[in-house]
């Protein structure tokens, strides 16, 4: 080539390649760390089932709401933060984040004085601490009012998304629904529907997008909790498209080694090709007793799950139950009579 032609050569490449627009660059992903919590609802409602008569369910509520003092959510905030705080998960996913509200005896309106806000005060709780989370999507759930011998009572149950305030995921749209199958409860004052469901949100990281779904199944009846499984696989489910990235947790009450019904739910989301976080491996996530009193666990089920799905989309980093120490040295013991499950998952 002619040496004054080099030059000009030069400068036309040049040109060319400015004038070419950059091929775009290629979403990387990355990684997000997630959490399901059950917070526990602060005592065992069953006995407002087992009352014989309207006068027996009053004294049976009443004891109640003392077991839900007792239990002391504002003190259990503390632990339940500092479990946060130390894993600084970017999505949590809580189950019985519980609102209790008093009212009026016999009044005609539904009670509506709160006495103890879960999600406000374990929020309040972790900005003490500082770290700053958001409520992303919330949904009522199981919601019943009933007299006790000096005031109405009314729970309402919610599952809900938290967010991390700085974090590299972003979300945008959320979703949620509840079963058509469900437990219903007779009671001297009427019936009590345990209504259970899921929410969810389309998240997102280093442009690799993903569905988070955080669900609460029924704890009383192996062959409803089979059924909310169902629904979620099935078609118009949260989880109906198996190719969709998609990470899944909750309390599922459903434990992969039980052979019989019990274990019927997490197998109908394993057969839709969902994992576990922990592969194969057998963990303990539940265990205490109504009062959180006991020094040891009093049960070993692994019924609270993170699962994902399609496997080639992503890669746990690393996973782990949480909250398996007692917190302090006086009731209540323990955060929660659940234990946390936490993982950092890449997506691809």
């Amino acid at each position: 080539m002619h040496r004054r032609l080099l030059p000009a050569l030069i400068v036309s490449v040049a040109a060319l390649a400015a004038a070419v627009p950059a091929a775009p660059a290629m979403a990387a992903g990355g990684d997000v760390t997630v959490m399901t919590r059950n917070l526990y609802l602060g005592a065992d409602i069953i006995g407002l089932a087992l009352a014989q008569t309207p006068e027996e369910f009053q004294v049976n509520a009443s004891k109640l709401v003392k077991v839900v003092d007792r239990t002391n959510f504002p003190a259990r905030a503390v632990g339940l933060a500092r479990e946060i705080k130390t894993a600084r998960p970017d999505l949590v996913g809580l189950q019985e984040a519980a609102l209790w509200r008093t009212g009026p005896l016999n009044s005609p309106e539904f009670a509506s004085t709160v006495r103890y806000d879960f999600v406000q005060l374990l929020l309040k709780e972790l900005r003490r601490q500082g770290e700053s989370y958001s409520v992303v999507v919330s949904q009522d759930e199981f919601n019943f009012e009933g007299p006790s011998l000096t005031q109405d009572v009314r729970l309402t149950m919610r599952d809900v998304i938290l967010k991390r305030r700085g974090t590299k995921v972003k979300v945008a749209g959320t979703s949620k629904g509840q079963f058509t199958t469900v437990f219903r409860i007779p009671t001297e004052v009427g019936e009590a529907v345990s209504f259970r469901g899921w929410v969810a949100t389309r998240a997102s990281i280093g442009g690799r997008a993903f569905r988070f779904v955080n669900a609460h199944l029924e704890s009383y009846g192996d062959a409803i909790r089979t059924a909310q499984a169902g629904e979620m696989v099935a078609p118009g489910g949260p989880l109906a498209d198996p190719s969709a990235r998609t990470i899944f947790l909750g309390d599922l009450n459903s434990d992969p080694k039980s052979k019989g019904a019990a274990g019927d739910a997490i197998r109908v989301f394993t057969g839709s090709g969902m994992r576990d976080v922990f592969g194969s491996k057998r963990k303990v996530t539940f265990g205490q007793n109504e009062r959180l009193t006991n020094l040891r666990p009093v049960s070993s089920e692994f019924i609270d799950h993170i699962l994902y799905r399609p496997a080639a989309s992503f890669q746990v980093k690393r996973a782990a139950v949480v909250g398996t120490k007692r917190f302090r040295r006086k009731a209540p013991l323990w955060a929660s009579d659940h234990f946390g499950v936490v993982a950092t998952i890449r997506v691809r």
